[in-house]
């Protein structure tokens, strides 16, 4: 309700001003009524997405419910870009001597809070492909649960496990920790832990593994044990101590192969659409009697070969070579060929920017393989080995070009400003003197703080954190100093709107806008959604300060061509710098210097549509290790480009009789 009245006040202004603004015949008093005008619109329109923001505070029940339906469309989504094609892969589950069970099974000892399982295989077996499975399930036949799937490369090495799981969860589904923790401690969340190998450096250095082991299986909550499912490669499994992999609370299974009749039925489905399809069968009996039978027993592989088998059969290939059992025989050659058969089809525009593609994500993977193999760290933080997450790449440009590109974009963009300053307060004596010293090493102190920082925070809103004096006095006091001067300089009308946008402005660029969090409706965050909010608040920070900007421009060089010159300066901030973390995002980009994509969210995206990347939450990885060892190490953007090359000649000679 206070939004709604501010907004009536703030339109009666602007209707009762506009009159006045035209009868105005000084050029002064124009850019007054002006910038008066644009302020109560841009106020309006930042209480209105405040309002989005904060249509209601969610109470935990309703917002499980809420949850349930994103977790679902969002896991739906991640299964699907796991598998490649509309069918399942039948997969079953074995425990010690007992009989085999199923996923519907694992899925009902969860639901009912029995077990605390551990899925255990080797890579590309199914794991991860289960443990989304296993959330679908959850999620679609009990409405009291909500399984969270966390890769667990996203560990952050806190001891509590509660604790770490509501900061997760508050990140990856954008509600409040206060809400997040309500739901965890409630019971509502059952976590799915998937890779409890990627903790580890290499298969044998499983310390940090059997660190998170241990406080997860003495984690309580509320005095119980709460249940979950944990996935972990059989070497590292085998190598974690005894009494941790045997304990009580624990039931390990292994993971069954893909046997033949089902693997030639869900080829048969992938490829023909049928249960039972000639071209499918003819290709598992090739690859069965070509000796190659372990290229149907693993769901990664046997995904890899239906996908591989369709391409080549929608381009028009032979029906009884769609893939051979040399090219099924080793991973790597069969990683390879799926490579080529996605990128190398398609318009010679598109192959080229495919190849382009391939190129700069061979660099993300080489970053990747390089901080796993060194355990790369950076200002105290180790950086990511298989994510690939956008807002935290700044690193890969190197440890000091990215900040030493943004503090230069800053200062750029801040130049028209105090060029404006200088102008406008250096001949009023010794307060405009003053003043404008002051402001200028406040702003570079600000410019300082941020640009050089290591790690920023994401600027996400939760207007709750202006309580604690930590966030908002700094930027309080330094809104007040510029309301004053501005009040002493010009009047008290325009000492007031100067303290208003200053303080609004300061703090979504560099105070309380970088730390908070939001508990409005819940929503999947994605790899792109923490650029998506800084964006926002970038672009907001920017209307909060046009006013000013187009009052002061106008009211130095003219009402039109200051009036325009305002206008396009903040739509320039607005779209480049006003918040760190975008910020630190485009100074990547120009410090890469073309090392990476000059658009990098859209490449990953292609790539991800391609089936080499996956959604991890807010990062992206690939899809498995072999296709991030491909890239690593084996990939080779001249063998594409000349690959490329000889296509596009031997089309243009199969054309040329014709013609």
């Amino acid at each position: 309700m206070l939004t709604v009245l501010v907004g009536v006040v703030l339109v009666v202004t602007v209707i009762r001003f506009i009159p006045a603004y035209r009868a105005e015949p000084t050029p002064s008093g124009q850019s007054g009524y002006l910038g008066t005008i644009l302020g109560a619109v841009a106020l309006l329109v930042v209480m209105v997405q405040c309002l989005r923001w904060l249509a209601r505070r969610e109470e935990p029940l309703g917002l499980l419910a809420r949850l349930q339906l994103k977790v679902a469309s969002d896991v739906a989504a991640r299964a699907a870009q796991m598998r490649r094609t509309a069918e399942d892969i039948d997969l079953a589950y074995g425990a010690g001597g007992e009989p085999d069970t199923t996923l519907r099974a694992l899925a009902d000892g969860l639901r009912h809070r029995q077990t605390r399982a551990v899925l255990v295989a080797h890579p590309g077996r199914g794991k991860s492909y289960s443990t989304l499975r296993i959330a679908l399930e959850l999620v679609n036949d009990d409405p009291r649960v909500l399984p969270l799937v966390v890769p667990l490369s996203r560990w952050t090495g806190q001891n509590d496990i509660t604790t770490w799981l509501a900061g997760f969860v508050a990140v990856e589904l954008n509600v409040s920790r206060r809400s997040a923790r309500e739901l965890i401690e409630s019971g509502d969340v059952l976590p799915l832990l998937d890779g409890l190998d990627e903790l580890c450096s290499t298969e044998e250095a499983v310390e940090p593994a059997e660190w998170f082991l241990q406080r997860l299986v003495e984690w309580r909550l509320r005095g119980k044990r709460p249940p979950f499912l944990l996935t972990c490669r059989q070497t590292t499994w085998r190598a974690i101590r005894v009494d941790l992999r045997e304990h009580h609370t624990l039931t390990a299974y292994t993971v069954r192969p893909v046997g033949y009749a089902d693997a030639t039925t869900y080829l048969s489905r992938s490829i023909g659409g049928t249960d039972r399809f000639p071209v499918a069968e003819s290709l598992a009996e090739s690859l069965r009697d070509a000796g190659q039978v372990k290229a149907l027993r693993s769901p990664w592989q046997l995904s890899m070969v239906a996908e591989l088998a369709r391409n080549r059969r929608e381009v028009g290939g032979s029906s009884g070579q769609l893939v051979t059992g040399a090219e099924a025989a080793d991973v790597r050659s069969l990683v390879a060929r799926y490579v080529e058969s996605v990128v190398l089809t398609g318009p010679m525009w598109r192959r080229l920017r495919n190849v382009a593609d391939l190129y700069w994500l061979s660099r993300y993977a080489r970053h990747l393989e390089h901080n796993r193999v060194t355990q790369a760290s950076f200002a105290g933080r180790t950086l990511p080995s298989r994510d690939i997450v956008l807002h935290r790449l700044w690193p890969i440009a190197g440890r000091r070009a990215p900040r030493i590109v943004d503090f230069a974009m800053c200062v750029l963009l801040s130049a028209p400003g105090f060029v404006w300053l200088a102008l406008f307060l250096w001949p009023r004596g010794w307060l405009g003197r003053g003043v404008l010293l002051v402001g200028a090493l406040t702003w570079a102190a600000m410019l300082a703080r941020t640009s050089t920082k290591p790690w920023v925070p994401a600027a996400t809103p939760d207007w709750s954190r202006l309580g604690n004096p930590r966030f908002f006095l700094p930027q309080a006091a330094t809104a007040l100093l510029i309301g004053v001067a501005a009040w002493l300089l010009l009047g008290p009308l325009v000492g007031l709107i100067g303290f208003a946008t200053s303080w609004l402005a300061i703090g979504l660029t560099v105070g309380f806008g970088q730390t908070l969090a939001t508990d409005a409706r819940p929503e999947i965050v994605g790899p792109l959604g923490v650029l998506r909010h800084e964006r926002t608040v970038s672009r907001l920070s920017a209307a909060v300060a046009c006013p000013a900007v187009v009052w002061a421009f106008s009211y130095t060089w003219g009402l039109w061509p200051g009036a325009v010159l305002g206008l396009g300066y903040c739509v320039i901030v607005g779209e480049t710098v006003a918040c760190a973390l975008w910020r630190r995002y485009l100074a990547m980009i120009v410090a890469s210097a073309f090392r990476m994509p000059p658009a990098p969210a859209r490449c990953l995206q292609r790539m991800c549509a391609f089936g080499f990347l996956r959604p991890a939450g807010i990062s992206y990885q690939f899809r498995h290790d072999d296709l991030l060892s491909h890239f690593a190490h084996r990939h080779d953007a001249r063998e594409h480009l000349r690959r490329v090359r000889a296509r596009t000649g031997a089309r243009q000679q199969a054309r040329s009789p014709v013609e």
